[in-house]
């Protein structure tokens, strides 16, 4: 892998066959210490090997060759890699983070104990879609097929503009990620896909954005064009797409100091059958009762882990089990959230949502009746039992409140 170009490549005979001999030894000691030395090989990928179908069934591959390369060496093409069973796969040097490269770039190889591993992919054509330079390694051009990861579609191939001191993640599809500042004055970082061409961390112009910030301002175009944009200010997060969505499995708690605001051209609050939407002020022995038995199942948790992390010399079986019973304590969590809620229904006193227009409706039908069968004549009988049925009705409604919303309740507040 580690090979060396020699500078010095004459070897001219003159005099006698001592001299000549006593010059080759001392051209030849020469020429050993006149040479680049280059501990780094680039490589042409001709294979890529990330279709899960490779390594399943008959006949499978073993997954720890999961996103390895073939290919062949660019300076001297007839090496070997090393290792790997002699089957010419490459493996890449991180375990953790992974670039891979589609057929026909180039990445650079090295050899560590005794194994040939790959790295970055060279960046031929400074283009984050399309590195190609096939055929390099046998010094004729090759016409690959079209490969689905490679477009010539321009906002596609443009690198991200930047800021000097900007550290950037640029996949191939328009997509980045960006640490550097805001307006000079705060650290940001920047999450983007589908960015614009022209201004790629224009969060109103890429399809989709996250912006997490400690200072400096960004200006939200409001999609609802009855109101003004928004411009956020000092410590920020902040998403932009066409949907988003937040979906949790258990809970989901917006919470904030001072104003939570919900704006839309048309907004609804849905719950289950038999749920309820509660409204009215904030019940400060309800969030200490959720947060106490949370924070008491969490409080062994964090002391179990702490055990455990100063436990020298473990053995393998006891860390497993310790590691189950926390995660058995955590699975808890969700049983004591339960249990509160329970707790908190039971004691909260809440009363239903009145339905005004409900009610009014009701008024008038009673008003309406009570006239009509003050006016009809005593000779009428059937429609004095009409018009006495549908008050009875009408009664019952206002008995069994019908003109309540039983799911909308309203939190009592103590005199």
């Amino acid at each position: 892998m580690p090979y060396r170009v020699f500078k010095n490549k004459s070897n001219t005979r003159i005099g006698g066959p001592l001299i000549n001999k006593i010059k080759s030894e001392v051209t030849s000691l020469i020429r050993e210490n006149q040479y680049d030395f280059y501990e780094l090989e680039p490589f042409e990928v001709q294979e890529v090997l990330l279709d899960k179908k490779l390594f399943e069934g008959q006949g499978a591959l073993d997954l720890k060759y999961y996103g390895a390369v073939r290919g062949r060496f660019i300076n001297d093409s007839n090496q070997a890699v090393l290792d790997n069973g002699g089957n010419g796969f490459v493996l890449p040097m991180d375990s953790h983070i992974k670039n891979y490269p589609v057929i026909g770039e180039i990445v650079v190889c090295s050899n560590f104990l005794g194994r040939t591993y790959y790295t970055n992919i060279i960046n031929w054509n400074n283009n984050p879609n399309n590195s190609i330079h096939a055929g390099i390694s046998s010094n004729q051009k090759v016409n690959l097929p079209a490969q689905p990861q490679i477009t010539t579609d321009l906002q596609y191939g443009n690198p991200v503009v930047s800021e000097p001191g900007d550290v950037v993640i640029e996949g191939r599809f328009n997509n980045h990620i960006t640490l550097g500042k805001q307006n000079e004055v705060g650290s940001s970082i920047k999450l983007v896909a589908g960015s614009d061409v022209d201004e790629p961390n224009n969060i109103n112009k890429s399809k989709a954005s996250i912006f997490i910030q400690d200072g400096g301002t960004v200006k939200i175009d409001n999609p609802n064009k009855a109101f003004p944009s928004t411009i956020v200010t000092g410590a920020k997060i902040v998403l932009n797409a066409d949907d988003i969505v937040i979906n949790a499995r258990n809970t989901l708690k917006l919470q904030s100091g001072d104003l939570t605001e919900v704006i839309g051209g048309s907004t609804e609050i849905k719950h289950n059958a038999g749920g309820q939407v509660v409204t009215g002020e904030t019940e400060q022995f309800v969030e200490e009762l959720r947060g106490k038995a949370v924070k008491e199942v969490t409080d062994v948790i964090d002391a179990e882990v702490q055990v455990l992390k100063d436990t020298a010399n473990i053995a393998i079986e006891e860390y497993n089990k310790q590691v189950q019973n926390i995660k058995n304590l955590t699975d808890s969590v969700k049983d004591a959230r339960k249990n509160v809620e329970k707790t908190i229904k039971a004691v909260r006193n809440t009363s239903f949502t009145m339905n005004g227009q409900e009610f009014t409706k009701l008024q008038d039908k009673v008003n309406r009746l009570q006239t009509e069968l003050a006016s009809t004549p005593p000779t009428d009988p059937v429609r004095i039992a009409r018009l006495g049925l549908e008050l009875t009705n009408v009664f019952r409604s206002f008995i069994t409140l019908d003109f309540l919303n039983k799911d909308i309740v309203t939190i009592e507040q103590k005199k």
